[in-house]
């Protein structure tokens, strides 16, 4: 990379106030795959999302401007998908035939995000996005987009240009560094799952471009559709915790909530087969989730390990396959939780030979700045999402095996905790 010329890039960026987000590619490709079922079974389920930050030390509003804000998120309910956007999306494939189907392409086709709510105040934003469940959820990934680049233009506003090329330099040998790293380990595999939290988009096209031209096979592709478009990369994303959020609020009873996390891969199952068969444990905590997992789950291709010590939990899997009559080393666990390089060498050499493994590289990819500028301590990553908050009125919750990860009102999690328990959960720091 040239340092100066990515600065004049940036520079020309800001100077245009570009927004952050330009096409509603511009998502994690999960926004898709979920959103496809969702349009399919659920089209009026009427919920609401909300931005968490759950680092408490961070001032949002100190350097993210409200007018800056609105523009950008108005721009981001302006977008539409274009024709050759709509085209990339119907030729992606799944077992040799378009993994989305006619109905929910002329879905997108009119497509527009849906208004939002904003209130700033005492150093937070308050953000909501409201309506029905196939519109509302792609604004999961754009706000948080958004919100991330905004924050980091604010701290480096008043930056000189020599200063950003340095800070540009030792991100980058900080980046090269960890990829030498893992070139020295052919068998790691990883994909980009860095858009939600990047330091911007034109960093995140640049370390997405790097790992492409010199990593070969190792680097398996990005979860931003827009990159993967635009770069001729496979699109990566299977689903996340909304899907069994929303569907355990909506159950009647208690017996029905825990059978939810189930009934959400039967419904993933009819829509996509075979081949995108990845499931996610622990949106009510994996033990309880495998204690009551049903026989069949032991034939899907594997999980995606998002909370936990990940070496405990992909033992976890581990077991339960053995407990069910399959060789783990036939089955895979996707390891996606703050990851860096040497969390991925160390994991790695844990399970060679015994379990298939792979990555999916995030915040710390996408935004590894901490110390980049030793005069700027808010030049830093920070944990920051925006979940499903509640359907119908009702409360969303998310138990996870991370208690701090934590998500709904204080009085419904312990609800929830009465129905899934609290077994193999643990209160850990949460980085990113």
């Amino acid at each position: 990379m040239d340092p100066k010329g990515f600065t004049e890039r940036l520079r020309a960026s800001l100077a245009e106030f570009s927004p952050p987000v330009r096409s509603l590619l511009d998502v994690d490709f999960y926004k898709f795959t979920m959103g496809q079922l969702i349009y399919h079974y659920f089209p009026h389920t009427e919920v609401a999302f909300r931005l968490i930050v759950r680092d408490a030390k961070i001032s949002l509003t100190e350097f993210v401007g409200e007018e800056d804000l609105r523009w950008c998120l108005d721009h981001a309910m302006g977008l539409r998908f274009s024709v050759d956007e709509l085209g990339f999306l119907r030729k992606t494939d799944i077992g040799g035939k378009s993994m989305f189907r006619d109905r929910y392409i002329n879905f997108l086709r009119d497509f527009r995000l849906p208004p939002y709510q904003l209130k700033m105040a005492d150093g937070t934003i308050e953000l909501v996005f409201s309506g029905c469940w196939p519109k509302v959820s792609p604004w999961e990934t754009i706000a948080l987009a958004i919100v991330s680049e905004l924050y980091y233009r604010g701290v480096l506003r008043h930056t000189s240009s020599e200063t950003l090329e340095k800070i540009y330099e030792r991100a980058e040998a900080r980046l090269r560094n960890k990829l030498e790293k893992l070139a020295t380990n052919p068998h790691i595999k990883f994909a980009d799952f860095g858009q939600r939290r990047r330091h911007s988009f034109l960093w995140q096209e640049h370390v997405v471009g790097l790992c492409r031209d010199t990593l070969g096979r190792q680097f398996t592709g990005t979860s931003n559709t827009y990159l993967a478009w635009r770069h001729n990369l496979p699109a990566i994303g299977t689903n996340a915790h909304e899907l069994p959020m929303v569907m355990t609020a909506l159950a009647s009873s208690d017996e029905k909530m825990r059978e939810a996390q189930y009934r959400v891969l039967e419904l993933w199952q009819t829509i996509y087969g075979q081949d995108l068969r990845i499931f996610l444990p622990d949106t009510y905590g994996s033990e309880q989730f495998f204690a009551g997992a049903p026989e069949w789950l032991a034939d899907w291709r594997g999980q995606r390990q998002d909370s936990g010590d990940p070496k405990t939990e992909g033992e976890r899997y581990t077991n339960w396959l053995r407990e069910h009559g399959t060789d783990p080393a036939e089955r895979l666990t996707i390891f996606s939780d703050g990851l860096d390089a040497e969390a991925m060498a160390d994991i790695g050499a844990h399970f060679e030979g015994k379990h298939r493994y792979a990555y999916g590289w995030g915040t710390l990819f996408t935004n590894d700045f901490t110390g980049c500028d030793p005069d700027n301590p808010n030049l830093r990553p920070f944990s920051m999402v925006c979940k499903v908050a509640s359907v119908h009125g009702q409360p969303c919750v998310k138990l996870s095996n991370n208690i701090a990860k934590a998500t709904g009102p204080a009085e419904d999690v312990q609800r929830y905790l009465r129905v899934f328990g609290n077994k193999g959960r643990a209160d850990q720091p949460v980085l990113v």
